[in-house]
């Protein structure tokens, strides 16, 4: 239930193992918040546009498998904001901004090299993660690594942007792996990240409905009775062996009451906008620091057509932004589909697994320990095992 790169990713791995998944989206097409923009040639994300091959191992597995063509994206393309002052965020650009004095910019070091001996893999938990998910990351930042304010707003707060939220409400081992993106390799696909889940349907004629709402699902002694809703609005019923949800918790609560999926989630906003801003020319990617942020715009990716204008797709910090402040006049193209997300883990919350109070019901998506991609692939992964180990 839910064709987003969860839900198609769970239906790629059952089908490589022999098994006759069915995928009901209700949207019209698939993909989630895999979503990309077409506009004059140029592709902007709707939802994730990046991924980095040492922090997320089975994506790019997978990305890889299905062949999508994909290439790297440079730190000092990221340009940082702080207040008028534009920096790209390698360590050289860095240093040379004049943002921070000597004394701060070690401490920046320290940060980075602590990140680089953590070991994010979903797979192999790192013992120290889970110490780390006690505490909130500015907790983390301000006793352990001795960061002011100025270094929470400057440095830290833009990378939590990754995940929309801020540094107090995000455990630390979620914003430590938010952070670790601005020291390693990245990639983005050559097409967008809706060349993922647009392949991913490919390698399964018929297997993707769209257009199909599921209003309840019940348990039964040989397995589950679906209701379904077509595209006509007729409904209909389906017996399947297996149910694995891929939707938000919301929609998860009205289909199985029964299961308890009461997590705290984020709630973003976002635009994907045209204007004329040649101070960002030679940027892909921006983040606002939050000091002396009026304008309440978090950033995001920027894209260029041949004459001179740009693209954004923008992640807004406050559903009031004022977009004008930042880039002048603009006119905003189709809305960033980005719907309640499982995308924060709070500091000392419970993390959970894919099982569920119904055997045979199992939950995939990213609210696996690091939400993120990553966290949708794995999951799929543990539900096939699962899914295998029980026959």
């Amino acid at each position: 239930m839910g064709a987003g790169i969860a839900g198609l990713s769970t239906a790629y791995y059952l089908r490589k193992e022999g098994y006759q998944p069915v995928v009901y989206e209700k949207r019209p097409e698939a993909g989630g918040r895999f979503a990309t923009l077409e506009y004059e040639g140029v592709y902007i994300n709707k939802g994730a546009m990046m991924f980095a091959p040492e922090l997320n191992h089975g994506f790019t597995e997978l990305i890889s498998e299905l062949g999508v063509s994909h290439e790297p994206i440079r730190l000092k393309k990221f340009a940082l904001q702080v207040g008028d002052k534009i920096t790209g965020l390698d360590s050289w650009s860095m240093f040379r901004s004049g943002l921070f004095s000597f004394s701060e910019y070690l401490q920046w070091r320290r940060l980075k090299k602590f990140i680089k001996d953590l070991d994010f893999r979903l797979e192999s938990w790192d013992p120290k993660l889970q110490e780390l998910h006690s505490v909130s990351l500015e907790e983390f930042c301000v006793r352990d690594m001795g960061y002011s304010r100025k270094m929470l707003d400057y440095i830290v707060q833009p990378f939590s942007s990754f995940g929309y939220i801020d540094p107090p409400h995000i455990a630390a081992d979620h914003g430590l792996f938010l952070l670790a993106y601005g020291d390693t390799p990245i990639r983005v696909p050559r097409k967008g990240m809706a060349d993922v889940s647009a392949e991913l349907a490919r390698r399964m004629p018929g297997v993707v409905k769209t257009g199909f709402r599921i209003e309840s699902a019940r348990k039964t002694p040989s397995g589950f009775d679906v209701n379904i809703i077509g595209p006509d609005g007729e409904s209909f019923k389906e017996t399947a062996d297996y149910v694995v949800f891929a939707t938000g918790q919301e929609s998860l609560g009205k289909i199985m009451p029964e299961i308890n999926f009461d997590m705290k989630c984020t709630k973003t906003r976002g635009v994907i906008f045209e204007a004329r801003c040649p101070q960002y020319r030679k940027y892909d990617v921006l983040l606002f620091s939050k000091f002396n942020n009026s304008h309440g715009v978090h950033g995001g990716e920027m894209k260029y057509l041949p004459d001179g204008r740009a693209l954004a797709g923008m992640f807004l910090y406050r559903p009031d932004a004022d977009i004008e402040a930042v880039f002048g006049k603009y006119k905003e193209l189709p809305r960033v589909g980005w719907s309640p997300a499982i995308t924060l883990i709070p500091p000392a919350s419970t993390t959970r697994g894919v099982e569920t109070e119904v055997p045979g019901a199992y939950i995939v998506g990213d609210f696996y320990r690091l939400p993120c991609i990553e966290s949708c692939v794995y999951t799929a992964k543990q539900v096939v095992e699962r899914i295998k180990n029980e026959i």
